[in-house]
């Protein structure tokens, strides 16, 4: 038993004897090899945990982000649809009452043109300038509504039975018009065919001839509408008158 402790505590002094006899060269290398994996181990770029939560901490704050600024655009296209739609019908309906304007307009223009075109077709150029002739003679000088009472007197007696059924007749009707028989409706008729009808005089007795030979048979008297449809005389001195217009008398 001695000679085995012994053997164990002899082997024991030659390891470390062994191990004290190493250079020092062995030991300065094992040691700057230790130091140099030092840095290499703190510049080992894999993450720690803190950072990784940092990394995650920075991540969601981006997405947020992101997240609200696309709500942000989301809301002003939402903002700008309204508007656009609301721009877009404004135009709509001001077309829409332009087209309706026009259409309306152009209606308006197809009356009058048939309107007039109608009137026309009731009478003729001879009887225009008949009709505004005698008219000039008897009312020249007289208020419109005067020339028109004159025009209709005459209107009345071609409808009646008891005058002839034409204006010429009517106005050429033996002792019933003053101005045939003294001449000065032959020159009326002269100054009207050769153009001189400018005054305003000639005007208003054109203008009222229109209105009776298309069918006017009232006329404005003491502030009211007075229709003459039953009137078939009028004259300076007429008896039994029952209405004074200008210089006339009517019944």
């Amino acid at each position: 038993m001695k000679l085995k402790k012994f053997a164990a505590l002899a082997l024991m002094f030659t390891a470390a004897s062994g191990l004290a006899m190493k250079p020092a060269s062995m030991v300065t290398v094992v040691a700057s090899e230790v130091v140099s994996e030092g840095p290499a181990l703190e510049a080992d770029n894999t993450p720690s945990y803190m950072d990784v939560s940092v990394a995650a901490t920075d991540m969601a704050a981006g997405e947020s982000t992101d997240t609200i600024n696309n709500t942000d655009t989301s809301d002003n296209s939402i903002k700008e649809k309204p508007s656009q739609n609301k721009k877009r019908s404004k135009s709509k309906i001001k077309a829409k009452k332009a087209r309706a304007k026009k259409a309306r307009a152009k209606k308006a223009r197809t009356k009058k043109a048939r309107a007039r075109k109608k009137s026309r077709s009731n009478y003729s150029r001879a009887d225009l300038r008949l009709m505004s002739s005698i008219i000039n003679c008897e009312a020249g000088i007289e208020p419109y509504q005067g020339k028109l009472a004159v025009g209709i007197v005459v209107m009345n007696r071609i409808k009646s039975k008891s005058f002839p059924n034409t204006l010429r007749g009517v106005i050429y009707q033996r002792g019933q018009f003053s101005p045939v028989r003294n001449g000065s409706l032959n020159r009326r008729l002269s100054e009207y065919d050769s153009g001189r009808t400018k005054s305003k005089q000639w005007k208003t007795c054109i203008k009222a001839a229109k209105k009776v030979l298309t069918g006017k048979r009232t006329i404005l008297y003491r502030g009211r509408e007075k229709n003459m449809n039953n009137f078939y005389f009028f004259s300076v001195g007429l008896r039994n008158a029952r209405m004074s217009l200008g210089g006339h008398k009517f019944k």
